[in-house]
């Protein structure tokens, strides 16, 4: 089965803002283009104060992730919320400094998806 990566995009503001969905989302489109599938989240009055989500970024390749979180990771206007997949793997972050990497590396149930400006991507399986 092909894994897909769906990292939740949050908006910085506390309440996020359609400005905000239409400057970042199609600019992530338009840079990363058939690489990633884009998708912007309802922005109802009721629905902003109960999570500041704005959107989505699904991919089914580890590099294209790791070039979405490269691009989020500095951005003032929003942020990783969180990095699901469509199986029952998870993508845990973590600061590569803190890590044994070799150790995760040896692991039969983590694969390192990358390091990405400070931060390891591992994609941990659970115990069949």
């Amino acid at each position: 089965m092909l894994v897909t990566f769906r990292v939740v995009l949050r908006s910085t503001e506390t309440q996020p803002s359609q400005q905000t969905q239409e400057s970042v989302l199609p600019a992530m489109s338009q840079k990363f283009g058939q690489r990633v599938a884009v998708s912007a989240a309802d922005l109802s009055p009721d629905d902003r104060l109960l999570a500041a989500t704005i959107g989505t970024v699904d991919t089914d390749a580890p590099a294209a992730l790791r070039d979405v979180y490269e691009y989020v990771k500095p951005h003032r206007l929003v942020k990783v919320g969180a990095i699901r997949t469509n199986d029952d793997s998870r993508v845990a972050v973590r600061k590569a400094h803190e890590v044994d990497r070799e150790s995760v590396e040896r692991h039969e149930h983590a694969t390192v998806l990358g390091e990405v400006r400070g931060d390891l991507l591992v994609r941990v399986r659970r115990d069949e």
